[in-house]
């Protein structure tokens, strides 16, 4: 479905009320077409304390789109309009979370087109640490 958010299963990580941390992404994924776009992004347990997340992905074979600052899950709204190639995309998540809920937090992705699949692929990672 054209723009409908949903997880990277397998790629998350638990995290607990009150402690912050670090995390970071790296996404393989294919793209049906390079005209097709997506977005990338993280969910977690409702109403942290403190979000702030950059995410990065293919526009083309020499740009990225980028996302500088995200407070808020899910973000952006829209996606991107093309991918770099069909087979070796990358996609970078990175940034800080103090939950207020225990939980899971977990990649996201969208295809910009209906029926054009931006597909994340096995052997991504993700890292993350508890901190101050």
């Amino acid at each position: 479905t054209l723009n409908t958010i949903q997880d990277v299963t397998g790629l998350s990580f638990p995290v607990t009320a009150g402690q912050r941390y670090w995390f970071y992404f790296c996404i393989q994924y294919t793209s049906a077409a390079t005209t097709t776009g997506s977005r990338w992004a993280i969910n977690a347990p409702a109403s942290p304390t403190e979000l702030r997340y950059q995410s990065q992905y293919s526009l083309t074979a020499t740009t990225m789109t980028t996302n500088q600052g995200v407070g808020a899950y899910d973000m952006p709204a829209a996606s991107n309009a093309s991918s770099a190639s069909t087979g070796s995309n990358i996609a970078t998540i990175e940034g800080f979370i103090l939950p207020s809920a225990n939980g899971n937090v977990i990649a996201r992705f969208a295809s910009e087109i209906a029926n054009s699949a931006i597909t994340a692929k096995r052997g991504s990672i993700v890292q993350y640490m508890a901190v101050g």
